[in-house]
């Protein structure tokens, strides 16, 4: 169970031996040295590292490249191996109702893949959640989201569904969550301010509140 829960942790984890050599990293770290050099993260490690065994946490921004982290953690238990585990940012741009408009989620979405495959030659596999009712999404943000997403892939399948039992909280509300699944080959480390992506081996997933009335008041 332990080793279950590292390896899908949403923080890169990462283990180096004496000489910088990686000798271990969770699937949230493949994805981030795809993009960084492992020489630039051990450098870091161990000038930030603690200067006795023990483990030393400290909150700030840290940045490589593109990526930005709110601290970090650094341990060892003697000089064989030293790990690292970075806190990824989770603030996401507050969202204003007003701002917000009613969509058909799946409509939304062939909307997208209609309009990249006339610049692309794109294979699309989908399959669509169809109790999932119309919502409130900011429109542009999530179809900008998507175009970058999708840019210069060859194959994407796409799912919908509602988490069950997970909800996300805003401004004191309750609301499900709708999962868009989106599996590929991802060729960049996707962030975005409006909406929750999570970056995974084999693709991203897009938590999305599931809001039918601007003006409904589930505490549920």
């Amino acid at each position: 169970m332990f080793e279950f829960w590292i390896e899908y942790d949403i923080n890169p984890l990462i283990i180096f031996n004496q000489k910088g050599n990686i000798i271990y990293y969770n699937q949230e770290a493949e994805i981030f040295l795809s993009y960084i050099n492992k020489k630039e993260v051990f450098e870091f490690t161990i000038k930030n590292a603690p200067k006795s065994p023990e483990i030393k946490t400290k909150f700030k921004k840290v940045h490589f490249k593109d990526f930005e982290f709110n601290g970090f953690s650094i341990g060892y238990e003697d000089e064989e191996k030293i790990g690292v585990r970075f806190f990824i940012n989770t603030d996401i741009h507050s969202i204003k109702l007003e701002e917000l408009e009613k969509v058909d989620l799946s409509m939304i979405l062939n909307f997208a893949i209609e309009y990249v495959s006339l610049k692309q030659n794109t294979k699309f596999k989908i399959y669509f959640d169809p109790s999932i009712p119309e919502i409130y999404i900011n429109k542009k943000a999530f179809l900008n989201l998507l175009f970058d997403i999708f840019e210069n892939q060859k194959e994407i399948y796409i799912e919908t569904k509602i988490n069950i039992g997970e909800y996300i909280k805003l401004n004191n509300k309750k609301y499900p969550i709708i999962s868009v699944i989106i599996k590929t080959f991802p060729k960049k480390q996707i962030k975005n301010n409006f909406f929750e992506v999570i970056n995974k081996k084999d693709g991203y997933i897009i938590q999305i509140p599931l809001i039918k009335e601007k003006n409904e008041n589930s505490n549920s």
